[in-house]
């Protein structure tokens, strides 16, 4: 007998195997075939696909710099890759991130999320074996700069694959004016829905790194005069969240962007239970030094030359 070639068929017998750990003897009786039709509707599972297998290697990590972190930083917890600085670490912290993310979200929750490329990394990495009842809102406008770093795609993404809800925020993260931002806050659609933020029970943002990568991009996008361009430089920022920069001591600047970003103000994200920010490369350190000290978030995910870049200015600034 010749074994059935059928899609249900080959699910039917790869599930039996795979699955419910029927032997092939088993899995023949059941589908009334040979064991020799079972190896190869098995085998033929896997060429179409039907049967795909994933290797997840361990993520090691840098405990002893977990622990120096938290030593140092008013953070409940840590997480640091251990990683060979010449990697390119992005998608690793990313899966980092998403493992965070599926043992610590729950049912009811309202998730919130800034943008950049490590959440982008977290949300390509999430994978649950069931859906959660949550929902997954923006805490600042979209972004007009790549598409694939949209903030509505992101929090399309991270709900689709959590199983969950999501809405957006339909308005631009950068205005051209603080009156712009004012009139938009006040119309109420804008409104809710940074309520929502305001409300969620954890909230995901990255950490950026003035001059560096993102936040490059960030204010690229803003069109600063060569003055206000002069003012950036003259503070120096660390990094920022949300647009909202900060100096090495975490307090926040009042910079020509501020009042034309349309989001959550910073010390509305730390009014939230859990705020988990993430980043990825050395030379984020600076912008991770400066949200730990300031206290804006409550969970580091990083790799382990941003975490030991952080505390490296740390001991040199506070010797």
């Amino acid at each position: 007998m010749s074994a059935p070639r059928d899609a249900e068929t080959l699910a039917d017998a790869a599930y039996l195997y795979y699955v419910e750990d029927l032997s092939q003897e088993q899995v023949a009786k059941a589908l009334a075939t040979t064991r020799s039709n079972v190896s190869r509707m098995l085998r033929a599972a896997r060429e179409q696909g039907i049967v795909r297998f994933q290797v997840v290697r361990p993520l090691n990590r840098q405990r002893a710099l977990e622990r120096a972190v938290m030593e140092h930083f008013p953070v409940s917890e840590a997480i640091v890759l251990a990683a060979d600085a010449a990697v390119d670490t992005l998608p690793q912290v990313g899966e980092l991130a998403a493992r965070w993310l599926t043992d610590n979200v729950k049912d009811g929750m309202r998730l919130t999320l800034s943008w950049g490329r490590t959440l982008n990394a977290m949300a390509e990495a999430l994978e649950v074996d069931e859906a959660f009842d949550v929902d997954v809102v923006q805490m600042g406008g979209d972004l007009q700069l790549d598409p694939q770093y949209s903030g509505h795609e992101l929090v399309r993404e991270v709900a689709a694959r959590l199983g969950g809800r999501y809405s957006y925020l339909h308005a631009p993260a950068i205005l051209d004016t603080p009156d712009v931002v004012d009139e938009l806050r006040s119309l109420r659609g804008i409104d809710e829905e940074l309520q929502k933020a305001r409300s969620a029970d954890l909230a995901l943002v990255g950490i950026g790194a003035y001059g560096h990568g993102f936040a490059a991009q960030l204010l690229e996008s803003a069109h600063l005069t060569p003055d206000e361009r002069a003012m950036f430089a003259a503070a120096p920022p660390a990094g920022d969240i949300l647009g909202r920069f900060f100096d090495q001591a975490g307090e926040q600047l009042e910079t020509p962007l501020r009042d034309r970003v349309l989001a959550l103000e910073l010390d509305e994200v730390r009014a939230i239970p859990t705020v988990v920010g993430m980043a990825a490369g050395a030379d984020k350190g600076p912008g991770i030094w400066g949200a730990l000290r300031g206290g804006w978030i409550d969970v580091l995910i990083t790799d382990q030359a941003a975490a030991a870049s952080a505390l490296h200015l740390h001991r040199e600034m506070t010797k």
